[in-house]
């Protein structure tokens, strides 16, 4: 099971910006803790449409899923409107049904449960015609969680810790859409590179750690 991962905006693109944050930061980070859940609890594949701050098209996120034959797509927003705008929504394709209903439903339900306890508005679960999830062709769901315009959301944007609460929901909702089986607990991963000098084996360590949430001890031999 191939699960896509898409951080909205990027490089030139950053999305909306306000109270000090900019969208396709937040996105990334969102996007890169949500399949490195995944990667770490369940029996899956994760590819990201970017993994760093780089510029992509609507289209060219698409195909990149599309070609990968990717079996779920799931896009990370964060919302922009006003100072009193605030709450938590998805969205589907019009008119599409089965496993992309159950996808949108797996995730907002998991995401709704962490934002509760904030007293996150639910907006609800909604269907527009977006690029992403127009042009892929698997089960594909976009979400806006929050509103960068409000300060008082955008205090909780700040906050790493609930940002991984969000991604992990996320990750939750996904594998709950997918059935995906959770890995063993007493699994144990072996990972051995070499390299020239320790301050490519850092910079090498720092990448993974960024990109997969993993944790890399550097030793020398």
């Amino acid at each position: 099971m191939l699960i896509a991962i898409d951080a909205g905006h990027g490089g030139k693109d950053p999305g909306a910006a306000a109270n000090e944050l900019m969208e396709k930061d937040i996105t990334l980070y969102l996007a890169l803790k949500a399949g490195a859940y995944l990667r770490t609890h369940y029996e899956c594949d994760v590819m990201y449409t970017r993994n760093k701050d780089v510029y992509l098209g609507l289209s060219e996120r698409a195909n990149i899923a599309n070609r990968a034959k990717a079996d779920l797509f799931c896009s990370f927003h964060i919302n922009s409107f006003n100072s009193t705008s605030k709450g938590f929504e998805t969205y589907r394709y019009p008119g599409t049904t089965g496993k992309t209903v159950e996808l949108q439903k797996a995730v907002h339900e998991e995401v709704m449960k962490v934002l509760k306890p904030y007293n996150i508005t639910d907006r609800g679960m909604k269907q527009k015609d977006l690029a992403v999830v127009r042009q892929t062709s698997m089960p594909a769901v976009l979400t806006e969680t929050l509103f960068i315009s409000n300060p008082n959301e955008a205090k909780l944007l700040k906050s790493s810790s609930f940002l991984d609460k969000v991604a992990e929901a996320h990750a939750i909702g996904i594998a709950k859409a997918a059935g995906l089986a959770k890995k063993s607990s007493g699994s144990t991963y072996l990972m051995t590179i070499a390299f020239k000098n320790k301050v490519e084996a850092d910079k090498h360590a720092k990448q993974l750690k960024e990109q997969y949430g993993w944790l890399i001890d550097v030793k020398k031999s």
